[in-house]
C-alpha cells in the first residue's frame, strides 16, 4: 500500500527533474545567442554557427562548454523521461531521439570545426564534426517528425509547424551552400530557433500532463483500451463485494 500512496509523488518528482535537465539543456542550446552581444568576428548573416567554436575564435571555448553541457542534460534527461512516457514506441523513440541529440551535441563541442595548419589528425577531427553536423541535421527533422505521429490537437499542429520550418531551413542550407554560402547562415540559426521550439514545446507538454493530474505522458487521443477499462471496472467490483 505505502508504495501505491507514494506513486504519484515519486512520479511528480521525476517529471520535476526532467524538466529542469531539459531547461539546462535549452538554456545551453541557445548559448549561440551570445554571439550577438558578444564579439566573435563572425557574421551571423554568413557563418556557421559551429564556426563560433572554431580554435582562434573569441570566446571559441565558451561556445563548445555550452554545447557540451547542453548535450550532458539531454542525456541526463532521458532516464527520468523514459519513466514518464507512455508504454508504446513512439514514445520511446522519441525519449530515445533526445538522448542522441544529447550525444550528438557532446560529440559536436568536443571535436574542432576547424583543421588549424592542415594536420592529418586535425582534418579528422573536422571531418568527423561535419559528420556529426550532418547526423544533427537529421535529428533536428525526426525530433519533431517523431513527435507528430502520436501528438494530438494543437500539440501536433505546434510539431508540424516547427518540423515545417526545419525542412525549409535545411533546403534553405542545401540551395544557399550550393551557391556560394551566402546567408547560409541566416538559414542555420532558423534550424537551431527551430530545435528550441520543438524542446519548449515538449518542456510544455510534460508541464501540462502533470498539472492536469497524468502521472505519465498520456496521449489526449487515445483512449483507454477496452481490455483495461474492463479489468479496472471488475476490480472495482470485486473490492466492493470483499468490503461487504
Amino acid at each position: 500500500m505505502p508504495s501505491v500512496l507514494h506513486r504519484p509523488t515519486a512520479l511528480a518528482a521525476v517529471r520535476r527533474t526532467a524538466v529542469a535537465l531539459l531547461v539546462a539543456g535549452v538554456l545551453a542550446h541557445l548559448a549561440w545567442l551570445l554571439e550577438y552581444v558578444l564579439d566573435t568576428g563572425l557574421s551571423p548573416l554568413h557563418a556557421a554557427p559551429a564556426a563560433l567554436g572554431a580554435q582562434g575564435v573569441p570566446h571559441g571555448t565558451l561556445f563548445r562548454t555550452a554545447e557540451i553541457v547542453a548535450g550532458a542534460a539531454f542525456v541526463l534527461a532521458s532516464p527520468p523521461l523514459l519513466r514518464l512516457a507512455p508504454v508504446h514506441r513512439n514514445a520511446r523513440v522519441t525519449v530515445a531521439t533526445v538522448c542522441v541529440f544529447g550525444v550528438l551535441l557532446i560529440l559536436h563541442g568536443a571535436i574542432p570545426p576547424d583543421c588549424p595548419g592542415a594536420a592529418g589528425a586535425a582534418c579528422a577531427a573536422t571531418r568527423a564534426h561535419h559528420a556529426v553536423s550532418l547526423a544533427l541535421n537529421v535529428v533536428y527533422l525526426a525530433g519533431p517528425g517523431g513527435l507528430l505521429v502520436w501528438w494530438t490537437g494543437g500539440w501536433r499542429f505546434a510539431a508540424a509547424v516547427v518540423l515545417a520550418v526545419e525542412v525549409l531551413a535545411w533546403a534553405a542550407i542545401v540551395l544557399l551552400t550550393a551557391f556560394g554560402g551566402e546567408f547560409v547562415g541566416v538559414a542555420m540559426r532558423v534550424q537551431l530557433g527551430g530545435a528550441a521550439a520543438i524542446l519548449v514545446t515538449g518542456i510544455a507538454y510534460l508541464v501540462t500532463v502533470g498539472r492536469e493530474g497524468g502521472p505519465r505522458w498520456e496521449d489526449a487521443g487515445q483512449s483507454t483500451p477496452e481490455h483495461v477499462r474492463t479489468g479496472r471496472s471488475l476490480h472495482a467490483r470485486n473490492d466492493r463485494s470483499g468490503r461487504r
